[in-house]
């Protein structure tokens, strides 16, 4: 039968044609790509054989052969695994386009955008079109293809990558695929035996299937050539055996205390598809209910699409060493996405489903105890390692603070993983809640905190006066995601030991809730209230003076639509007002939170609730502006520093939304200072 040919799909053609356009580097991850696609052909057939035998060659070993011929500029890649048929060979190498390859095409053209040099193509296997990447290095491409099912003809399929592809039936003995690669001159390094291992190494060195490589003194494949046989001095007389490049026995098989440190850092650049260290491993196995092993790896750095909505996460899930899923997010929950691993458990059946794992009782039970068993290992680097936890924490300290949002069922324990800056610790210092509930004050109730914008803008802040002045220690959050976090927790739990007393055993515990308050929230109406009583009693009660309070209903009248009202607050230390948020009503969290929310939904801007400003009474600046008001009220220079006073205080909570507006009036006051004039316009 003659050549058939056929046209790629367009799509295709596109990527073909970014493909022998560019340069690359990092061009060796097409050994890789080939690797990966063997290994997924002979685990197909391998879970085949698990309940029919009645195949091509069922006895054939499991195993990845590579070929090279220096003197022909050759290099072959052999699997002996399901194969494909005619119209599987059409389609899955032309005809259609996987859902991966237009998402491919735009990010190289965005690459080709950003980088007027080399593109790195290492990312092309996330695609699912990791075969295409051999027209990196190929002139011209044969795969050669016999499928496992009986009765099935071998073909060979051919191309350039220009466009087109050729299909031929062929005279093929044993079940699998041969992909024969006819190198470009300046891509030879490849057919270099130290180079070819050391790229197997480098990535492929777990694969589930032994590895060989042989070079050729003649023809492209060992049926049509010439395996070459390196000479042997004439003592050695028996023929050694060939190994395997690659390691086949899973690390987690092995005994815990022989894996040395070096194995479990090749396994972490496996696993993980990075290439740099990592900051910490467990190997933790389970017997009994149910049984599994596992190795998880805390990365030195969170990588870069992780913070990606559509990131795939999750442990690879092997059953009996055959990989289940690569990316199973039922073992860890999303806040736990950094974690790489893998977790081994022949309770599992081969053939269970995505939708059976989501509901699968013993995949449940594992997933409880992976994630009970990080969060013990965190507590206890926390408690141990000190400069170790926060190298985690600088790293993955968001992703701890998102479980405590989003963990229901181990909030509890997660709070105890977080680390605080506080108005008390140094520049580089953090501290645990536990720390910040010893160094609490005897009669202290509460866990002050402050959020914020800005850390060194918060250390300003004028709520901070009261709690200065009182030798309290206020927590500053300052990231983003800290007033989702505070929206989310209420308390912090403290066990103590109790006092003995007679007939309580010794030992026993006593559970504590200490309430998280914010500071930038004025007094509830019962707390006044409470307070008032106190001070009638003491018969210490002082009314707000009339000026003071003229004062007030004056600057209540100025910004009558931009706050509640205008008060007196005995809080203020050194500062001269606030905004404080009324009791009850939503927190600066909370404000933060839904103005996010409606600027990103809606495109919408978010009106700030009002809030009630605050004045100290007892500041020079305050003292002066009730003088002027009493002396005179029509005074027209109160009016624009009641609003700059006002502003300021907006500016300083991150909330006013155009702060160039304040150019003029403070030009305007600039002006009234220099020249002593107080005619405002």
């Amino acid at each position: 039968m003659s050549d058939q040919e056929y046209e790629f799909q367009a799509e295709i053609r596109k990527l073909l044609d970014i493909l022998s356009k560019s340069l690359y580097k990092h061009k060796e991850i097409f050994l890789r790509e080939l690797i990966s696609n063997a290994v997924d052909a002979l685990k197909k057939v391998k879970f085949i054989l698990l309940t029919n035998r009645d195949i091509e060659n069922p006895e054939e070993e499991q195993r990845i052969e590579i070929y090279f011929n220096p003197d022909k500029n050759v290099l072959t890649m052999r699997d002996y695994g399901v194969g494909m048929t005619k119209t599987e060979l059409i389609n899955d190498l032309g005809t259609i386009a996987g859902s991966g390859t237009e998402k491919f095409i735009k990010k190289l053209q965005e690459m080709r955008e950003e980088k007027e040099g080399t593109i790195d193509l290492d990312i092309i296997g996330q695609f699912g079109i990791g075969f295409y990447s051999i027209f990196m290095v190929a002139e011209n491409v044969k795969v050669r293809t016999k499928s496992y099912l009986k009765e099935e003809e071998a073909y060979e399929w051919e191309s350039d990558g220009t466009g087109k592809f050729k299909i031929r039936p062929i005279e093929k003995e044993k079940r699998g695929t041969d992909v024969i690669i006819y190198l470009h001159e300046e891509d030879k390094e490849y057919l270099d035996r130290f180079r070819i291992e050391n790229i197997i190494n480098k990535y492929s060195t777990f694969v589930p299937f032994p590895i060989y490589v042989y070079e050729l003194e003649e023809g492209e494949i060992p049926e049509a050539g010439k395996i070459k046989v390196e000479e042997k001095e004439e003592e050695a007389e028996e023929e050694e055996e060939i190994k395997p490049i690659n390691k086949v026995t899973p690390l987690w098989k092995k005994n815990k205390n022989e894996i040395t440190e070096e194995e479990y850092k090749e396994f972490y650049h496996y696993i993980s598809n990075r290439y740099d260290d990592y900051l910490h491993v467990i190997n933790y196995q389970v017997g009994g209910q149910v049984r599994f092993r596992s190795i998880l790896y805390i990365p030195e750095s969170p990588s870069q699409e992780i913070f990606q909505p559509e990131t795939e996460y999750g442990l690879s899930l092997y059953s009996k060493n055959v990989m289940i899923m690569k990316n199973c997010k039922e073992l860890i929950p999303q806040w736990m996405r950094f974690v790489k691993g893998v977790l081994e458990s022949d309770d599992i059946p081969l053939n269970i489903s995505r939708e059976t794992i989501q509901a699968n009782r013993k995949i449940m039970k594992m997933s409880n105890l992976i994630v009970k068993k990080v969060i013990r290992e965190l507590k206890e680097i926390a408690e141990k390692d000190e400069e170790k936890y926060l190298k985690i924490w600088d790293e993955f300290g968001h992703f701890i603070k998102e479980g405590v949002i989003s963990d229901v069922a181990r909030k509890d324990k997660l709070k105890d993983l977080l680390k605080v800056k506080t108005s008390k610790t140094k520049e580089e210092e953090l501290i645990s809640l536990k720390e910040y509930v010893n160094r609490m004050k005897e009669d202290q109730e509460k866990l002050f905190y402050l959020v914020g914008e800005d850390l060194e803008a918060m250390k300003l802040s004028p709520h901070l006066g009261f709690y200065e002045k009182n030798d309290l220690e206020v927590i500053l959050l300052d990231e983003p995601i800290d007033n989702f976090l505070m929206m989310n927790i209420n308390d912090y739990k403290v066990t103590k030991e109790k006092e003995e007393k007679k007939g309580e055993e010794e030992g026993e515990e006593e559970i504590e809730y200490i309430q998280f308050s914010p500071i930038d929230v004025t007094e509830s109406e019962e707390k006044e209230k409470e307070q008032k009583k106190k001070e009638e009693k003491k018969e210490e009660e002082k009314e707000i003076p009339e000026d003071v309070q003229k004062f007030l209903d004056y600057v209540g009248e100025i910004l009558e639509d931009k706050i509640i009202e205008a008060k007196i607050s005995d809080r203020l230390y050194g500062s001269l007002c606030r905004l404080a948020n009324p009791a009850g009503g939503p927190t600066s969290s909370q404000q933060r939170v839904m103005r996010y929310w409606t600027q990103t939904q809606s495109g919408k801007r978010f009106s700030i609730p009002k809030k009630i400003l605050e004045f100290n009474p007892d500041h020079p600046t305050v003292k002066k502006l009730v003088e002027m008001y009493q002396e005179n009220p029509d005074n027209k220079i109160i009016k624009p520093v009641v609003i700059q006073l006002f502003e300021n205080c907006l500016l300083a909570e991150g909330d006013l939304p155009n702060p160039s507006s304040m150019v003029p009036r403070i030009n305007q006051l600039i002006d009234i200072l220099v020249r002593g004039d107080s005619d405002v316009k």
